[in-house]
Protein backbone atom coordinates (compact mmCIF):
# COMPACT_ATOMS: atom_id res chain seq x y z
CA UNK A 1 0.00 0.00 0.00
CA UNK A 2 1.24 3.11 -0.71
CA UNK A 3 2.44 5.37 1.86
CA UNK A 4 0.17 8.81 2.50
CA UNK A 5 1.28 12.04 1.70
CA UNK A 6 1.91 13.44 5.69
CA UNK A 7 2.21 17.11 6.51
CA UNK A 8 5.26 18.60 6.24
CA UNK A 9 6.25 20.81 9.20
CA UNK A 10 7.23 23.89 6.72
CA UNK A 11 2.98 23.50 5.66
CA UNK A 12 2.11 24.04 9.35
CA UNK A 13 0.76 27.26 9.96
CA UNK A 14 1.23 28.16 13.37
CA UNK A 15 -1.44 30.55 15.96
CA UNK A 16 -0.09 33.61 16.61
CA UNK A 17 2.47 34.48 19.31
CA UNK A 18 1.27 35.15 22.64
CA UNK A 19 2.26 38.42 22.97
CA UNK A 20 1.59 39.49 19.30
CA UNK A 21 -2.22 38.04 20.05
CA UNK A 22 -2.12 40.33 23.10
CA UNK A 23 -1.20 43.72 21.24
CA UNK A 24 -3.83 42.84 18.16
CA UNK A 25 -6.68 42.24 21.34
CA UNK A 26 -6.27 46.44 21.75
CA UNK A 27 -7.38 47.38 18.21
CA UNK A 28 -10.31 45.43 17.65
CA UNK A 29 -13.75 44.36 18.64
CA UNK A 30 -14.00 41.08 20.26
CA UNK A 31 -17.40 39.08 18.88
CA UNK A 32 -19.17 36.30 20.02
CA UNK A 33 -20.37 33.47 17.50
CA UNK A 34 -22.68 30.11 18.65
CA UNK A 35 -21.90 26.76 17.31
CA UNK A 36 -23.77 26.64 13.80
CA UNK A 37 -23.26 30.22 13.28
CA UNK A 38 -21.98 31.95 9.89
CA UNK A 39 -18.98 34.15 10.04
CA UNK A 40 -18.23 34.83 6.42
CA UNK A 41 -19.64 33.97 3.12
CA UNK A 42 -18.57 32.78 -0.20
CA UNK A 43 -18.21 35.98 -2.68
CA UNK A 44 -18.95 38.66 0.35
CA UNK A 45 -16.45 41.85 -0.26
CA UNK A 46 -13.85 41.24 2.22
CA UNK A 47 -13.42 44.59 4.89
CA UNK A 48 -12.66 42.62 8.12
CA UNK A 49 -9.53 40.35 9.84
CA UNK A 50 -10.71 37.91 12.34
CA UNK A 51 -8.80 36.36 15.10
CA UNK A 52 -10.11 33.34 17.17
CA UNK A 53 -9.50 33.72 20.17
CA UNK A 54 -11.34 30.65 21.46
CA UNK A 55 -13.52 27.28 20.22
CA UNK A 56 -13.42 26.16 16.68
CA UNK A 57 -14.06 26.93 13.01
CA UNK A 58 -14.32 25.26 9.74
CA UNK A 59 -13.49 26.91 6.42
CA UNK A 60 -15.54 25.70 3.40
CA UNK A 61 -17.08 26.61 0.47
CA UNK A 62 -20.61 24.88 -1.15
CA UNK A 63 -20.98 22.97 -4.43
CA UNK A 64 -24.64 23.13 -3.95
CA UNK A 65 -27.40 20.29 -3.52
CA UNK A 66 -25.87 20.37 0.27
CA UNK A 67 -22.45 19.33 -1.07
CA UNK A 68 -19.40 21.21 0.26
CA UNK A 69 -15.88 21.06 0.23
CA UNK A 70 -13.83 22.13 3.53
CA UNK A 71 -10.31 23.49 3.67
CA UNK A 72 -9.17 23.39 6.75
CA UNK A 73 -10.25 23.90 10.67
CA UNK A 74 -8.84 26.67 12.43
CA UNK A 75 -7.94 26.49 16.38
CA UNK A 76 -7.48 29.46 18.43
CA UNK A 77 -4.72 31.54 17.75
CA UNK A 78 -5.17 31.35 13.72
CA UNK A 79 -6.97 33.92 11.77
CA UNK A 80 -8.60 34.24 8.68
CA UNK A 81 -9.92 37.06 6.20
CA UNK A 82 -6.97 38.07 5.02
CA UNK A 83 -8.39 39.14 1.30
CA UNK A 84 -9.42 42.32 3.49
CA UNK A 85 -6.14 43.74 2.59
CA UNK A 86 -7.31 44.07 -1.11
CA UNK A 87 -11.14 44.51 -0.12
CA UNK A 88 -11.95 41.05 -3.13
CA UNK A 89 -14.33 38.56 -2.58
CA UNK A 90 -14.06 36.06 0.13
CA UNK A 91 -13.19 32.55 -1.67
CA UNK A 92 -14.88 30.75 1.26
CA UNK A 93 -17.52 30.59 4.01
CA UNK A 94 -16.37 30.22 7.82
CA UNK A 95 -18.42 28.46 10.16
CA UNK A 96 -18.33 28.04 13.90
CA UNK A 97 -18.05 24.30 15.11
CA UNK A 98 -17.82 24.89 18.99
CA UNK A 99 -19.18 28.79 20.83
CA UNK A 100 -16.33 30.79 19.65
CA UNK A 101 -14.87 34.30 20.24
CA UNK A 102 -13.24 36.58 17.80
CA UNK A 103 -10.81 39.29 17.63
CA UNK A 104 -12.21 41.40 14.77
CA UNK A 105 -10.29 43.68 12.93
CA UNK A 106 -11.06 46.19 10.25
CA UNK A 107 -9.21 46.42 6.42
CA UNK A 108 -7.81 50.27 7.66
CA UNK A 109 -6.03 48.24 11.04
CA UNK A 110 -4.59 45.71 8.85
CA UNK A 111 -3.11 47.54 6.37
CA UNK A 112 -1.31 49.41 9.62
CA UNK A 113 -0.70 46.58 10.91
CA UNK A 114 1.33 44.94 8.25
CA UNK A 115 3.52 48.58 8.28
CA UNK A 116 3.75 49.30 11.63
CA UNK A 117 4.55 45.49 13.14
CA UNK A 118 7.14 43.59 11.39
CA UNK A 119 6.24 40.56 13.31
CA UNK A 120 2.83 40.09 11.93
CA UNK A 121 3.55 40.94 9.11
CA UNK A 122 5.96 38.18 8.54
CA UNK A 123 3.25 35.94 10.04
CA UNK A 124 0.54 36.80 7.48
CA UNK A 125 3.03 36.52 4.35
CA UNK A 126 4.32 33.03 5.57
CA UNK A 127 0.81 32.08 5.90
CA UNK A 128 -0.14 33.27 3.05
CA UNK A 129 3.02 31.27 1.18
CA UNK A 130 1.83 27.91 3.30
CA UNK A 131 -1.76 28.27 2.43
CA UNK A 132 -1.06 28.61 -1.29
CA UNK A 133 1.86 25.65 -1.08
CA UNK A 134 -1.27 23.54 0.76
CA UNK A 135 -3.79 24.35 -1.79
CA UNK A 136 -1.61 23.03 -4.39
CA UNK A 137 -0.53 19.88 -2.79
CA UNK A 138 -4.38 19.06 -2.20
CA UNK A 139 -5.31 19.99 -6.00
CA UNK A 140 -2.70 17.62 -7.34
CA UNK A 141 -4.26 15.12 -4.45
CA UNK A 142 -7.57 15.42 -5.79
CA UNK A 143 -6.09 14.89 -9.22
CA UNK A 144 -4.08 12.55 -9.03
CA UNK A 145 -4.63 10.15 -5.80
CA UNK A 146 -7.57 7.83 -5.51
CA UNK A 147 -9.87 7.89 -2.51
CA UNK A 148 -8.28 5.40 -0.59
CA UNK A 149 -4.64 7.43 -0.43
CA UNK A 150 -6.79 10.56 0.57
CA UNK A 151 -8.89 8.93 3.20
CA UNK A 152 -5.24 7.69 4.75
CA UNK A 153 -3.51 11.04 4.25
CA UNK A 154 -6.56 12.93 6.05
CA UNK A 155 -6.30 10.15 9.07
CA UNK A 156 -2.68 10.95 9.60
CA UNK A 157 -3.16 14.23 9.37
CA UNK A 158 -6.14 14.20 12.06
CA UNK A 159 -4.82 11.52 14.23
CA UNK A 160 -4.19 12.62 18.13
CA UNK A 161 -2.72 10.25 20.87
CA UNK A 162 -4.25 9.35 23.85
CA UNK A 163 -2.39 7.22 26.38
CA UNK A 164 -0.85 5.52 23.84
CA UNK A 165 -3.69 4.94 21.52
CA UNK A 166 -3.82 7.09 18.10
CA UNK A 167 -7.46 7.79 17.16
CA UNK A 168 -9.25 10.44 15.50
CA UNK A 169 -11.61 12.67 17.21
CA UNK A 170 -14.94 11.57 17.36
CA UNK A 171 -16.23 14.96 16.10
CA UNK A 172 -14.85 14.16 12.67
CA UNK A 173 -17.99 11.76 10.55
CA UNK A 174 -17.99 10.06 7.88
CA UNK A 175 -19.73 13.08 6.18
CA UNK A 176 -16.92 15.36 7.54
CA UNK A 177 -13.99 13.17 5.88
CA UNK A 178 -16.01 12.99 2.54
CA UNK A 179 -16.00 17.07 2.78
CA UNK A 180 -12.62 17.10 3.39
CA UNK A 181 -11.15 15.11 0.54
CA UNK A 182 -13.66 15.58 -1.97
CA UNK A 183 -15.96 12.60 -2.24
CA UNK A 184 -18.93 11.02 -1.28
CA UNK A 185 -19.69 9.69 2.41
CA UNK A 186 -20.57 6.23 0.87
CA UNK A 187 -17.14 5.79 -0.80
CA UNK A 188 -15.24 7.03 2.47
CA UNK A 189 -17.84 4.50 4.20
CA UNK A 190 -16.53 2.09 1.59
CA UNK A 191 -12.81 2.78 2.21
CA UNK A 192 -13.03 2.34 5.74
CA UNK A 193 -14.74 -1.01 5.45
CA UNK A 194 -11.93 -2.22 3.93
CA UNK A 195 -9.38 -0.60 6.33
CA UNK A 196 -11.06 -2.20 9.14
CA UNK A 197 -10.75 -5.39 7.17
CA UNK A 198 -7.04 -5.39 6.95
CA UNK A 199 -6.66 -4.57 10.05
CA UNK A 200 -5.64 -0.85 10.14
CA UNK A 201 -8.20 0.74 11.97
CA UNK A 202 -11.02 -0.49 14.17
CA UNK A 203 -13.97 1.24 16.04
CA UNK A 204 -13.83 1.75 19.63
CA UNK A 205 -17.41 3.03 21.91
CA UNK A 206 -15.30 5.91 23.78
CA UNK A 207 -12.49 6.57 21.01
CA UNK A 208 -13.79 6.53 17.75
CA UNK A 209 -12.04 5.09 14.63
CA UNK A 210 -8.70 3.85 16.59
CA UNK A 211 -5.60 3.41 14.05
CA UNK A 212 -4.16 -0.40 14.92
CA UNK A 213 -0.76 0.17 12.50
CA UNK A 214 0.53 2.63 10.33
CA UNK A 215 -0.72 2.48 6.92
Amino acid sequence: MDAPTHPRKEDVIPPLPVDLLARLETLGNVEEFNAGDILLREGEVSSQLYVLLSGKLKVFASQGKGREMVYNTLQPGEYFGELAFDGGPRSASVQALLDSRCLILTADTLRELVQSEPEFAVHLITKLMRLLRRSTQKLKSLALDDVRSRVLSLIEEEATNEDGVRHLPKSLTQRDIAHRIGATREMVNHVLQDLAREGFVTKDPGLGLVILKSS
